[in-house]
C-alpha cells in the first residue's frame, strides 16, 4: 500500500514539473461583461480587479481591452497581462483549509507540497467529483519504515449555488488511510459539508475511526518511543473556516478546530494563521495549540503549476 502511495506522489510531481501553462493570447476568451468580475496580474507584478467593458485593437500595442476598476477605467494590453482569470476561480484552495478537506472539489486545481518543511504531499481531482491526495514524510534521521505516510480520497456528491447571491453548498463523503510507522495502520471515512459565501468559507466534517488497534499505538521516532490510545468505534468532529481580508485577494485567514472523540472535549486542538496566495503558489503559516497543553508553529508551500 505504501509503495501505492508513493507511486501517486511521484506521478503527482511529474505532472507538475511538465509545467503546464494557458496557450498564447491570455485574452482569448474573455468578452466585455459587466456583471463579470477578472482579477488580472500585470507584468510588473501589480494585480487589478474590475470588469472587461470593451475589447479594442491597436496596429502597434496589439490586442486589449479597457477594464474598469474602482479608481477608474484603463486601457490594457495583452503584452502587459501575465495571467487574467475571473474572481470565482483565482482561488485555487477551496478543496482545503490546512489539513482539513472541504466538501469542494480540487478540480483541476492539482497541487505539490510540502507541510511543515517535512511532509511532500500531493493532490488531483478527476472531473468535478473525484478527489486524491497522498504525502510522505521525509524526517532526516528517522528509517522509512518508521516515517507517516497518509492518502485521502473523496467523492463530492453535491457541489451548486442554493441562492441568487450564489452562495454554493457542498457535500462530501470520504476516507483516510494513514500509517505512523509500517506498524501502526489508522483509518477513518468521513462526511463533510461546506457553504462558500462571497468572502468566507466554513466547513464541518464528522469521521469515524473504523479500522486499525484497539490498544495503543507504538510510535518510534530516533530514539523515543512515544504510546497513543486511539481504540475504533470513535466519533470525532473538525470545523474550519477561511476568509479572504477584503481588500486583498491574495491573504486569507484560516483556522480549523479538531476533536478526536466528542465525549472528550480535551482531546481536541485549534490551527490558527495566514494564507498569502496567487493562482500559482500559495504559504500558510501560523500556531497550533493543543489540549496537552502543547504549542507548535505550521507552515505549508504549496504549487498549482495548471492552468
Amino acid at each position: 500500500m505504501k509503495h501505492l502511495l508513493l507511486s501517486i506522489i511521484s506521478v503527482v510531481l511529474f505532472l507538475s514539473t511538465s509545467s503546464i501553462y494557458a496557450e498564447d493570447g491570455v485574452l482569448k476568451n474573455v468578452l466585455p461583461d459587466s456583471e463579470k468580475e477578472y482579477v488580472i496580474r500585470m507584468e510588473n507584478g501589480d494585480i487589478l480587479s474590475g470588469y472587461v467593458t470593451e475589447m479594442m485593437s491597436d496596429p502597434d500595442a496589439g490586442d486589449g481591452m479597457r477594464f474598469k476598476t474602482e479608481i477608474g477605467t484603463a486601457m490594457i494590453y495583452e503584452y502587459q497581462i501575465l495571467e487574467i482569470r475571473p474572481v470565482k476561480k483565482n482561488y485555487r484552495h477551496n478543496h482545503r483549509v490546512y489539513f482539513l478537506p472541504t466538501a469542494e472539489p480540487i478540480g483541476d486545481n492539482h497541487f505539490v507540497s510540502v507541510f511543515e518543511l517535512l511532509f511532500l504531499y500531493g493532490g488531483f481531482g478527476i472531473s468535478d467529483w473525484f478527489s486524491f491526495t497522498a504525502g510522505h514524510s521525509m524526517i532526516p534521521g528517522i528509517r522509512s519504515d518508521e516515517q507517516i505516510t497518509s492518502a485521502n480520497a473523496k467523492f463530492t456528491f453535491f457541489n451548486h449555488p442554493i441562492d441568487e447571491d450564489g452562495h454554493v453548498l457542498s457535500l462530501a463523503a470520504g476516507g483516510n488511510l494513514a500509517f505512523i510507522n509500517d506498524a501502526n495502520r489508522i483509518m477513518h471515512f468521513y462526511g463533510v459539508s461546506t457553504m462558500r459565501f462571497s468572502r468566507t468559507t466554513l466547513t464541518a466534517m464528522v469521521f469515524y475511526k473504523t479500522f486499525g488497534q484497539d490498544y495503543d499505538y507504538k510510535i518510534n521516532m530516533y530514539d523515543t518511543q512515544t504510546y497513543l490510545y486511539y481504540p475504533d468505534g470513535q466519533f470525532g468532529i473538525s470545523l474550519g473556516i477561511d476568509t479572504k481580508f477584503s481588500t486583498r485577494h491574495d491573504l486569507h485567514f484560516i483556522a480549523e478546530l479538531w476533536n478526536k472523540n466528542v465525549t472528550q472535549p480535551t482531546s481536541s486542538g485549534v490551527l490558527i494563521g495566514l494564507r498569502l496566495c496567487n493562482s500559482n503558489f500559495s504559504t500558510d503559516f501560523g500556531i497550533s495549540f493543543f489540549a496537552s497543553p502543547f504549542v507548535a508553529p505550521f507552515v505549508s508551500f504549496v504549487w498549482t503549476p495548471f492552468k
